[in-house]
């Protein structure tokens, strides 16, 4: 082998793990807009499905008014802008997924804190989604924590 094939071998490797790299993101950054899509329409209309006992519930939390800094606010207007602000967030996260990816194709080195940010992100997801929801989230989240940590491991071989 010529002093010249092993850099030009070593270029192609790296290539093809920044390409690999770019695939994992974009794989991320698709479903985690997924799982957002899916919060946000699953919490969009919040409807009674278990009975007289959560319709009492929703009523309480609509009802029960009380000061915060200077507002007048009720334990739904929180439950309800919780949930927008996580879907909200969830499609931001699947933004910056998706530009890392970019990011990643020219620049890999330069991708690794950013994917390293988006797979924490992920494995806070999944954790937060074992301790308190159900399959649905669990999935998607183990998911994305999967691709991240695929796509971080590609470009920390570079």
């Amino acid at each position: 082998m010529s002093a010249t094939t092993i850099p030009a071998s070593r270029a192609a490797a790296s290539s093809r793990s920044a390409s690999r790299a770019r695939l994992w993101l974009r794989a991320t950054a698709v479903i985690l807009a997924f799982f957002a899509v899916g919060h946000t329409v699953g919490t969009a209309v919040p409807r009674v499905t278990h009975g007289a006992e959560e319709l009492a519930l929703f009523r309480a939390m609509q009802g029960f008014r009380f000061p915060v800094m200077g507002f007048t606010r009720s334990y739904w207007e929180f439950y309800r802008g919780f949930a927008i602000t996580i879907g909200v967030l969830q499609f931001a996260i699947a933004i910056v997924a998706w530009q890392t990816a970019t990011i990643a194709g020219g620049e890999p080195r330069a991708a690794v804190p950013l994917a390293a940010t988006v797979l924490v992100t992920c494995l806070g997801l999944t954790i937060l989604s074992v301790a308190f929801f159900f399959a649905a989230p669990i999935t998607m989240a183990t998911a994305a924590s999967a691709c991240a940590a695929a796509a971080l491991w590609y470009l920390r071989r570079q």
